[in-house]
């Protein structure tokens, strides 16, 4: 008989998407909002823009990682390997 592991979820992410978004729409003010969370926990928020890439640590109000489009293509090239 075969064991079946029940895996357990440890992040979640969550997008709030408002329905279609074009993010290159210039002045469109449309960005795309996710949440990550690790055990409800939330560890931060990704905005997603026409120009950037935002990371906004949980409880961090004033302070975001922002990154253009290239600089976080680069950063994912170089990490993610």
């Amino acid at each position: 008989m075969t064991r079946h592991r029940r895996s357990t979820r440890v992040t979640s992410v969550k997008a709030l998407l408002p329905g279609s978004i074009e993010l290159t729409k210039l002045k469109s003010g449309n960005g795309l909002e996710i949440e990550v969370r690790s055990h409800e926990v939330l560890l931060g928020t990704l905005m997603l823009g026409r120009g950037s890439v935002e990371w906004w640590p949980s409880g961090n109000k004033i302070n975001s990682l922002r990154k253009s489009w290239k600089d976080f293509a680069e950063m994912l090239e170089t990490h993610m390997r």
